[in-house]
């Protein structure tokens, strides 16, 4: 007690307790930790969370391209030669170029420097320009001197592309400026940068040295510098933690890799709030996430902020600004109408992704680059329409993820990416079912059922025999796994993937309709620009069913509510004749469960509803509008839920006969039926190979297996 007495004593009266902190000039980050010392003692309190700051869009023109100067200095000391401390010079050099390839600026400038500046030359598209790689390559570091204020005043007044760029400068140097002369000062070559634009950064860092006092101040009156120190021996990754800045391409609101530790809170500077925002307000995985309401207009933008890590030795740390430049589909004019396609695909499958075209939009010339060969993309459009598809083909044997682009309306737009796996076993729940290419016949199935030529002949007795045999055999297998699991398609597990419950309908201000989840996502549907349209049947939702409307001049007119439907407009439940306006979020109630069933469709839900089912030799085609399934029907008796991990075609089974398929039982509350027909097919008929409907609780009864 009087040890601790003692030195409570000391901590209090001591005349010179340092109380360290490194707040930044800008106020927004705070330090990790304050520490106050005394010659026995060292107290750390840790410090409250960093909060994220205001983000605000620059107003005007923003930027189109990415610049990246680099003032190198190549004095003799980056490579521990004189008054260097470390050779550090080729791994400098090394960071430089890592920084070019992971950010591929638009155009860089690289700056060398000694007694002044050596070497000044600009690279356009450096990440590909084989000019960039020469230059590195040339760059050496046998200077004498370190005549840094100088050669930033040069390096700085030289750059032009007020408005072009968005400008990201590193000053990397191992010493201070001992130029006799005293040309320049510090402000005034950090000053010398008159044409900057709002975004653009200057990085000075210190590799081993400290910043001296007159460029402290200056960074201190920087309205765009900032400083930082790294310990001698130590080269920092450019581009990353308290380096970040310039620009990011987004291509998937989803995925927005971005340059910030883990738990870095964000927050979005954007021109419309409402439309775009976060949907998590910190860094995870490397990565933030946005959400959409609605659409972009093309060329859209927005801005990352976050707080900088606080150090000691970090001077004028304000916030990182990172520029979105959104280029997705969102933003480049197209709305994503089936945003649920199944993106998986095994060899044979195909998928068609469906767009429609903003007006300003041009579609003259419009192509898709699959970016893989095992990939083929057919282009789907009518003559002069907005809407198009584009079906994506998996026709090779190799794994790959495949980012396909759409060309011809004036930008590159990347389109979703698609997981192409290999082989039969890739794909859930058919394991056993090998998938063939839509409109060809099995590889060996078909041969082995179809063609008799080069087998071994038998007598016709024996033949007989052999199927009377295998007739009991399956038939008393059968009567045993009946008697062992009961009713077993009613336990077939649930589907991995539950198909999304729709309880809002989003008219935007450019007349779109979109269907809004219950978890917030809101997507797209190809409601037509004129005439009376059915909201169940352009979505495939089938509990929107009867629900009937059409756009109006004043905006979108509702024809028809069904009685167990209730959509409402904030309290007021809308009736036949009410006009939505644009930009209005309507509620959606489903008052009947019949309306509803529970259309849990497993691995298939993928393809969305409703289904349709087509034969083709011993294969059978399960299509939906987001996509396609493949499955060869093997010998006996197939039970298309079971194998397909699908409980709701639990109980439909088909079997092999001759070079058809026939339909062996249909399950109670589940019709075939082809388009046109009242009568749904029967078991003991053929499954036709034109696509016939698939319909889930017709009678409005809840669908159980069993023989028809």
């Amino acid at each position: 007690m009087r040890r601790v007495a003692a030195l409570t004593l000391l901590l209090l009266t001591a005349p010179h307790a340092d109380v360290q902190s490194a707040v930044p000039s800008s106020a927004v980050p705070v330090p990790a930790e304050a520490r106050v010392n005394s010659p026995d003692v060292s107290l750390r309190r840790p410090q409250p969370l960093r909060a994220a700051p205001t983000c605000r869009l620059p107003a005007g023109e923003l930027p189109r391209r990415t610049r990246a100067v680099f003032v190198l200095d190549t004095s003799g000391s980056m490579r521990g030669t004189g008054d260097g401390q470390a050779d550090i010079f080729e791994r400098v050099k090394a960071s430089v170029d890592a920084y070019v390839r992971r950010l591929r600026p638009d155009r860089v400038e690289m700056v060398s420097f000694d007694s002044g500046v050596r070497y000044q030359r600009g690279v356009d598209r450096p990440a590909e320009n084989p000019e960039w790689s020469a230059l590195l390559t040339g760059l050496k570091a046998d200077g004498k001197n370190t005549y840094l204020y100088r050669s930033l005043h040069t390096a700085l007044s030289k750059l032009g592309g007020q408005g072009e760029y968005l400008t990201t400068i590193f000053v990397l140097t191992d010493g201070i400026d001992n130029d006799p002369a005293r040309l320049h000062t510090a402000r005034s070559a950090l000053q010398a940068f008159e044409r900057r634009g709002a975004l653009d950064r200057l990085h000075y860092v210190a590799l081993g040295t400290r910043i001296p006092d007159d460029l402290r101040a200056a960074l201190r009156a920087s309205v765009y510098a900032a400083g930082h120190t790294y310990k001698a021996g130590t080269v920092p990754v450019l581009g990353q933690g308290n380096l970040a800045g310039g620009a990011l391409d987004v291509t998937s609101l989803d995925q927005v890799t971005v340059p910030l530790p883990n738990g870095t809170p964000v927050s979005l500077g954007s021109a419309m709030p409402a439309r775009l925002s976060l949907a998590q307000n910190a860094v995870r995985d490397g990565r933030v996430r946005l959400k959409l309401r609605g659409s972009l207009a093309p060329g859209s933008a927005a801005l990352l902020c976050a707080p900088l890590v606080p150090t000691a030795d970090g001077i004028n740390l304000r916030p990182a600004a990172l520029l979105l430049r959104l280029n997705t589909p969102e933003s480049s004019g197209l709305n994503w109408l089936n945003p649920g396609a199944d993106l998986n695909l095994r060899p044979g499958e195909d998928v068609v992704l469906r767009y429609r075209a903003g007006s300003g939009l041009s579609l003259g010339d419009l192509r898709v680059d699959p970016q893989q060969r095992s990939l083929t993309a057919t282009l789907e459009r009518r003559p002069g329409a907005r809407e198009f598809g584009v079906r994506l083909r998996h026709t090779g044997q190799n794994a790959a993820q495949v980012t396909p682009v759409l060309l011809g309306t004036g930008r590159s737009v990347p389109l979703p990416t698609v997981r192409l796996a290999v082989g039969p076993g890739a794909a859930q729940g058919s394991s056993a079912n090998p998938a063939v290419r839509s409109g060809d016949a099995p590889a060996t199935q078909g041969a082995s059922q179809t063609s008799l030529e080069g087998q071994p002949k038998f007598p016709a007795r024996f033949g007989l025999l052999l199927l009377c045999a295998a007739a009991l055999v399956g038939l008393s297998l059968l009567l045993r796994r009946r008697r062992k699991v009961p009713a077993a398609a009613n336990r077939l597990p649930g589907g991995a993937f539950p198909v999304p419950g729709v309880e809002g309908l989003e008219y935007s201000e450019e007349r779109t309709l979109a269907l809004v989840t219950a978890q917030g996502d809101v997507m797209g549907i190809p409601a037509p620009l004129s005439g009376p349209f059915d909201v169940g049947q352009v979505s495939r939702v089938p509990h929107l069913s009867g629900l009937r409307a059409e756009q109006h001049r004043d905006g979108l007119q509702i024809l028809r509510v069904p009685d167990d439907l209730e959509v409402s407009r904030g309290a007021l439940l809308l009736q036949a004749g009410d006009v939505v306006r644009p930009g209005t979020l309507l509620g959606i109630a489903v008052a009947g469960a019949a309306r509803a069933p529970e259309a849990d469709l497993g691995s298939l839900a993928g393809l969305g509803l409703p289904l349709t089912l087509r034969a083709d030799d011993l294969t059978v085609h399960i299509s939906g509008p987001y996509g396609d399934h493949v499955l060869v029907v093997r010998s006996g008796v197939s039970d298309l839920g079971a194998t397909l991990g699908s409980p709701v075609l639990a109980g439909l089974k088909l079997t092999p006969s001759g070079t058809q398929l026939l339909l062996v039982e249909v399950p109670e509350g589940l019709h075939l039926r082809r388009p046109g027909e009242s009568m749904p097919l029967r078991p003991g008929t053929y499954l036709p190979q034109t696509p016939t409907v698939l319909e889930l609780n017709p009678d409005g009864s809840q669908p159980s297996p069993g023989a028809v």
